[in-house]
């Protein structure tokens, strides 16, 4: 009989835990997050085509609370205040964006397609409970004094100086020769990043990759922050000429009254240079990001769509061909890729969800998602859908996979024997996962 990851974690750990109506809970002071049954699992839904020179992926997923705001700045006794948090629950003000993304892996990255994103998530990450102090981030001298980082974020085990899963630690990494080796050889996932604010008002996804933490690829990216350091100030203001006024209206923004049509974003093209000494009045409001275009490989994937009927409809497109290799995968007919995909729609960082790993196909018949060819247009192709899955992942760790934690999965699991595709299936895991949410509130 084949043995089932989820059915030996269940039986360390009890009946998994039922949500049927629960509200969310929290513990802020141990950063736990646990969501309701209503809004701990989601469907997806995924079509891709291609030519012989370009890929497209198209989205569909149903929210009835969708946000394409993202942190802004606000005018308080004087001050600009920044709103939009990126913590472990929704944001009260509903001011952090939705955003869509795909891991996208051609075989080279080990056991992605065993762990799916769970490779990528381990302790010490930004807004677990075991968020490792932003001091210790900037005294490290790879991530703190070269990068400028101030947090750990997804990396792949392989970019850590040990084997072994549960001494794994995000601040033994490689030194750059390995590294470098590494990214020479592919052994990165690439990451489409769709952000509802901080690209596609610009007609973009954000494209990145994650090595030994979650980088972006070459050129510059489609946001920066509107702030001028040496003025202590916002960088720039809404052109009044073309918007009726420098700044929004806090109130209208809270309540979600600027909708996808309106200027709910600041960008190269509807802004002025900062003006300190306009009679700025209590509550205007101001972007914390400011757009624009980009350029390299940062700027490869095009992003085109919007919310309609009460679904984010989006489609990305970027070419076969890598825009360059050691950021991107270059995709070929007839091949078959491993992908996993995140839906955050829930206004803050680390309340998401997300797939089990699945394969993507380039017409071939053998992929659970499989890309139809256009013999032309990438529009004369009727889409063939699928529908994936997603569910919340709450704490659970690459180090927690291979622990002794759950009991007989994880000897399995660090064998090299059980992945997260063992489990019976993604609502089961999902209850799993929130009853390991539940645990942390005993520590």
């Amino acid at each position: 009989m084949k043995r089932r990851l989820l059915a030996l974690l269940i039986a360390a750990t009890g009946p998994t835990l039922v949500l049927a109506d629960e509200p969310r809970k929290s513990e802020p002071d141990r950063n736990v997050y646990i969501p309701g049954a209503e809004d701990s699992q989601g469907v997806l839904r995924v079509a891709a085509v291609y030519n012989g020179d370009r890929i497209r992926i198209h989205y569909e997923y149903e929210t009835n609370n969708p946000s394409w705001y993202h942190q802004y700045w606000r005018y308080e006794d004087g001050e600009w205040v920044r709103y939009g948090s990126g913590g472990p629950e929704p944001d009260e003000h509903g001011l952090y964006e939705d955003r869509i993304s795909m891991m996208l892996d051609d075989g080279a990255v080990e056991d992605f397609m065993r762990l799916g994103g769970w490779i990528t998530a381990h302790e010490g990450m930004r807004s677990l409970s075991s968020e490792i102090d932003r001091d210790e981030v900037r005294n490290h001298p790879k991530l703190g004094e070269e990068m400028g980082r101030r947090d750990v974020r997804k990396y792949l085990p392989g970019t850590r100086e040990t084997d072994d899963p549960e001494d794994m630690s995000w601040d033994a990494i490689r030194d750059d020769d390995e590294l470098e080796a590494m990214r020479d050889d592919g052994e990165f996932l690439d990451l489409w990043q769709w952000r509802a604010h901080r690209s596609h008002p610009v007609g973009y996804a954000d494209n990145g990759y994650v090595l030994h933490y979650r980088l972006s690829s070459e050129g510059d990216g489609m946001f920066t922050d509107n702030w001028d350091d040496d003025a202590d100030q916002p960088a720039y203001m809404f052109d009044p000429d073309q918007v009726g006024a420098p700044a929004l209206d806090w109130e209208r923004l809270v309540a979600g009254e600027y909708g996808q049509n309106d200027p709910y974003f600041l960008s190269e093209d509807n802004s002025v240079a900062f003006d300190p000494d306009y009679d700025w009045q209590e509550g205007d409001t101001l972007p914390q990001r400011f757009l624009r275009e980009p350029s390299g490989s940062r700027g490869a994937i095009e992003a085109s769509g919007g919310y309609q009927d009460g679904a984010w409809r989006i489609a990305l497109t970027r070419s076969l061909d890598a825009p360059d290799s050691r950021d991107s995968k270059a995709l070929e007919q007839g091949n078959t890729y491993n992908v996993a995909f995140a839906v955050h729609n829930g206004n803050g960082a680390r309340w998401h969800l997300v797939s089990l790993p699945m394969t993507l196909g380039l017409d071939n018949g053998e992929a659970d998602i499989e890309a139809q060819y256009a013999d032309g247009h990438l529009d004369d192709v009727d889409l063939e859908w699928t529908e994936i899955p997603v569910f919340y992942p709450g704490q659970m760790t690459y180090q927690d996979l291979h622990g002794d934690t759950h009991g007989a999965g994880g000897p399995l699991v660090r064998d090299g024997d059980l992945g997260v595709l063992d489990a019976h299936d993604p609502e089961g895991l999902a209850d799993l996962i929130i009853e390991h949410e539940l645990r942390q509130l005993e520590h």
